[in-house]
């Protein structure tokens, strides 16, 4: 299976979001590779770190740039999953994840910004599904605030708004802002596996709900 995590505006948790979901899966005793489409190459940079903390379980990390539809197909071969970590942009790579992909996942904060790059991405589903019709898309709220007099609206607004979108449905599942997102980041690790039982259960929530199991 490959799941792209992708949208049109940066500093929406891509990496962070694409990171646990393998450590997730990888735990789950899958075959994960993760796939670095950014040119920023933090997921690299975090798999480095990784590698040299020697932390178990290992996934296995692949640098690809430009039209990436040909690799993920070969890797998708070879791992039961294939995470895609794509550019905050409308990117050559986004577009030929996606026509490749089972899953588009598009990490978005409630904010008017991120929501002005909503439109745009529903027309990029709508041209890719023409090529690949058993694309699913799914918007994930990301850096939700934690703060019990603000959260309620705040998801309530977004739900609002993106019922004008139906190429686009809005998952259950919650990241929240957290420090502990942050944290183990510089150190190879997810949120699994720190001390965080209430992050880690956002992650596994979303694996839960997007792989429906």
């Amino acid at each position: 299976m490959i799941i792209t995590i992708g949208s049109n505006k940066g500093g929406t948790g891509k990496t962070t979001t694409a990171t646990n979901i393998s450590i997730a899966l990888a735990l789950r005793k899958k075959d994960v590779c993760l796939v670095d489409a950014d040119f920023q190459r933090s997921s690299s940079r975090w798999h480095q770190d990784r590698q040299e903390a020697k932390l178990v379980p290992s996934i296995a990390l692949v640098e690809k740039y430009d039209n990436v539809s040909s690799t993920l197909e070969e890797l998708n071969k070879k791992f039961d999953y294939v995470i895609v970590d794509v550019a905050g942009r409308n990117s050559r790579e986004m577009i030929t994840a996606m026509s490749v992909s089972d899953i588009l996942l598009s990490p978005h904060q409630a904010s008017q910004l991120d929501l002005d790059t909503i439109q745009e991405l529903q027309q990029q589903i709508t041209r890719v599904k023409d090529l690949n019709p058993r694309l699913s898309c799914y918007i994930l709220h990301t850096m939700a605030s934690t703060n019990p007099t603000v959260k309620t609206n705040e998801r309530k607004e977004f739900q609002d708004y993106l019922n004008e979108f139906p190429a686009l449905s809005l998952l259950n599942s919650c990241l929240y802002y957290r420090k502990i997102y942050r944290d183990v980041m510089p150190f190879g690790k997810s949120v699994i596996e720190s001390n965080n039982s209430i992050a880690a259960a956002e992650v596994l929530d979303l694996i839960g709900e997007v792989l429906q199991k």
